[in-house]
């Protein structure tokens, strides 16, 4: 369940997008195929990469609520 928070909702898809990436390249190890190796670093890196990413990106961000719009 997704929570209502933007911060946790971030880290949340960070954290399902590493998961993916993680599944997806365990998969590919059992496949000896070349195409096994695209999927692994095409598809699963990219999700990898792009979870460790959006999380770190979401912990440095900074979160504008109402009051600070306001007084700028």
């Amino acid at each position: 369940m997704l929570s209502s928070n933007p911060l946790e909702r971030r880290i949340q898809f960070s954290g399902l997008a590493v998961a993916l990436g993680l599944l997806v390249e365990g998969l590919s190890l059992f496949w000896a195929r070349p195409l096994a190796f695209v999927l692994f670093l095409g598809v699963g890196g990219v999700l990898l990469a792009s979870g460790i990413l959006g999380f770190l990106l979401s912990l440095v961000s900074k979160e504008t609520t109402g009051s600070d719009r306001t007084k700028a």
